[in-house]
């Protein structure tokens, strides 16, 4: 375990984890691929402890995650514990003294991203607009976050909460359910003129 205090990651692997974290509507309609974004991320908490043998790294107590967005309020998340999860492929480059044939390319080992996990009194914020749970797991593959543990979103003064919310960020859709007493709830606020 490493435990500099506060530990100061820039990471472009990971720098991807903010974009999209909201509901669809909370990033301004735009479409964001999380896999596309180069900008960095400052990941700053207590401890890091880096796993390769399971490929793992755990920040943990007082997380804080930024990505700077040009033009526009970062997005920022704060939890106890954030777990990355992350799988080594092999991506292929075309060789140096070959830039113009494709047929021949020597492998790189690059790690991506699978899932990362934030637990304990989870904060997102982005600008005006917030969610709040238990947890929020982020899967790679099928650009997909699920924030659980009486979750909430706030956008303006309108709010959402239900016992889940899953939203699909390329597709551009967000599912609330909840069961039992618990049912969904929505407070939305009329425009003022």
């Amino acid at each position: 375990m490493i435990g500099l205090g506060r530990v100061l990651l820039l990471s472009g692997t990971i720098g991807f984890i903010l974009n999209g974290l909201f509901i669809p509507g909370l990033v301004n309609g735009k479409e964001k691929d999380l896999l596309e974004s180069n900008r960095p991320i400052v990941i700053t908490s207590d401890t890091l402890e880096v796993d390769n043998k399971n490929k793992m790294g755990t920040f943990s107590g007082n997380v804080v995650a930024k990505q700077e967005q040009p033009g526009e309020d970062p997005y920022t998340i704060y939890c106890d514990t954030m777990v990355v999860y992350y799988t080594e492929e092999a991506e292929k480059k075309p060789s140096p003294s070959q830039p113009n044939r494709s047929e021949k390319k020597s492998p790189t080992q690059q790690n991506r991203v699978d899932k990362i996990v934030a637990t304990g009194q989870v904060k997102i914020v982005h600008g005006k607009d917030v969610a709040t749970g238990e947890s929020a797991t982020f899967y790679n593959v099928d650009q997909r976050i699920v924030l659980s543990g009486n979750p909430k979103v706030w956008q303006g003064k309108n709010l959402i909460k239900g016992e889940e919310i899953t939203v699909w960020i390329k597709e551009n859709r967000s599912l609330v359910t909840s069961k039992g007493l618990n049912r969904v709830q929505a407070v939305i606020h009329p425009e003022e003129k």
